[in-house]
């Protein structure tokens, strides 16, 4: 005989498995996993909290500076394009020569770009020559291009000035 509280519906049959047989549990698991791979194989070492701004810079000593005169820029060109986000890009894109005798592993300079009132508007410090398999051999010259992500609109549209602001000799000698 039934009772009021029992249900009339045929008890549902219990099947081995345990929590792994419910989807989300398995969807969680998976997503774990993801995360746990792409943190091993995809993230490159965290920086060292001792490095600072001005250990990244590349010597500018007595030396480098004496060299600067041997570095020659031209071809400078500036272009603008829109990036995958419809930001604007501006490109500054150019040669460096190295009439010197030595051979070169980097170069950086300060750019500035400069407004109708012949003010800085921007002035940034970037690798021009940089890398590690990166030399610039006497008498041989090395094309480089720079993005800008965001140049104030008060930007006189005018060619940037580039002074060089870092030399790097090569490690093996002249």
């Amino acid at each position: 005989m039934q009772d009021g509280f029992e249900s009339p519906l045929p008890l549902q049959e219990q099947r081995p498995g345990g929590p792994f047989r419910h989807p989300a549990v398995i969807a969680v698991a998976t997503l774990v996993a993801l995360a746990a791979l792409y943190l091993l194989f995809f993230r490159g070492p965290a920086p060292l909290p001792s490095q600072s701004v001005a250990q990244t810079r590349l010597p500018f000593g007595a030396e480098e500076k004496a060299y600067v005169p041997r570095l020659e820029f031209s071809n400078f060109e500036m272009s603008q394009a829109e990036n995958f986000l419809n930001q604007q890009v501006t490109y500054l894109a150019g040669d460096v020569l190295n009439s010197g005798d030595r051979t070169l592993s980097g170069v950086e300079a300060i750019i500035e770009f400069q407004d109708d009132m012949k003010q800085i508007a921007l002035r940034e410090t970037r690798p021009i020559f940089f890398g590690p398999l990166a030399q610039l051999p006497p008498g041989k010259s090395a094309h480089f291009q720079i993005s800008f992500d965001h140049i104030p609109p008060s930007w006189n549209q005018q060619l940037p000035s580039v002074q060089i602001s870092g030399i790097r000799f090569d490690a093996s000698g002249r």
